[in-house]
């Protein structure tokens, strides 16, 4: 998966952090600048969304079709987001700019057809959208920015699950996205969901895995099991994990040997997700329990 700026103009030097989650690659570009005006192509033989998380210094920064083109806007600010079409020609233009994050995912159709299922919307494959402010999208791209920096390369479930999230957000017509996400799974399904996973529970799990159990698309399976339980897969995984974890600290097992058996990479990343959902820590926690 490799990476790099085209036709780059007032850049003084870039960082990329990278991975990977059901067939997308993920970009998360920190960029310092030093002209004033600076530009770039977008132009790539893959589908690209980049979401604007942060730009620093005095100016702003937009996507164009044309260079000498600015765009119609009333806001400046960080946090829009846009989609450019594989072979589309669209150039992000800086004005007095020293610093500009985005994450930006790159993709080919079969990815997001396999990842939606019959939530795709086709029209909007071809169609560039340019300058979107969307909270919700700037959000879950904050979110996979983290993601993808977290130590041992974050957690593959939350990852796709997050990935699938955004892909919708583009390509899923709003009022399918709606009804989606008030329909949860059939009890049939959720037995089997929850028997699957249980069974499975410290092991590292794929959402297109867990779909292909009740036969849905990432994208439908996400939204129906949390639309059932209230939690994402991920967030339900982590909770019945840590679950399992304190069942072993009570029985006297040793902290790293329980976060072990309880399928978390490390005992750093066990403590991370344990205090999040308890509040304290695993020693704290056990002396409580005494």
């Amino acid at each position: 998966m490799s990476f790099k700026l085209v036709s780059p103009h007032g850049l003084a030097q870039f960082a990329v952090q990278q991975q990977q989650w059901l067939g997308v690659d993920l970009h998360c570009v920190t960029q310092n600048i030093f002209a004033k005006k600076s530009w770039q192509s977008f132009a790539s033989d893959q589908a690209t969304v980049s979401v604007i998380l942060r730009q620093g210094g005095a100016g702003f920064c937009e996507p164009r079709k044309r260079i000498n083109a600015p765009l119609a806007r009333t806001r400046y600010d960080a946090g829009h987001s846009l989609y450019i079409p594989p072979h589309a020609e669209i150039w992000g233009f800086g004005d007095s700019t020293s610093l500009v994050c985005d994450l930006r995912a790159r993709f080919q159709l079969p990815a997001v057809e396999a990842m939606l299922g019959d939530q795709f919307d086709r029209h909007k494959w071809s169609e560039p959208v340019l300058l979107v402010y969307d909270e919700r999208v700037r959000k879950i791209a904050a979110l996979l920015w983290d993601e993808c920096h977290a130590p041992a390369g974050g957690s593959s479930l939350c990852g796709e699950s997050l990935t699938t999230a955004l892909m919708a957000s583009f390509f899923t017509a709003s009022r399918t996205v709606q009804e989606s996400s008030q329909r949860g799974l059939s009890r049939p399904m959720l037995k089997r969901i929850l028997d699957y996973m249980e069974a499975n529970l410290a092991r590292e799990m794929h959402l297109d895995e867990l779909a292909a159990v009740v036969d849905l698309s990432c994208s439908h399976f996400g939204r129906g099991f949390k639309a059932s339980l209230g939690v994402s897969p991920h967030q339900w995984l982590m909770q019945r994990r840590i679950a399992l974890a304190q069942e072993l600290l009570l029985r006297r097992e040793n902290i790293a040997v329980a976060a072990q058996m309880a399928g978390f990479a490390n005992q750093s990343h066990f403590t991370r997700i344990f205090r999040t959902i308890t509040g304290t820590t695993p020693r704290r926690w056990l002396d409580q329990a005494d």
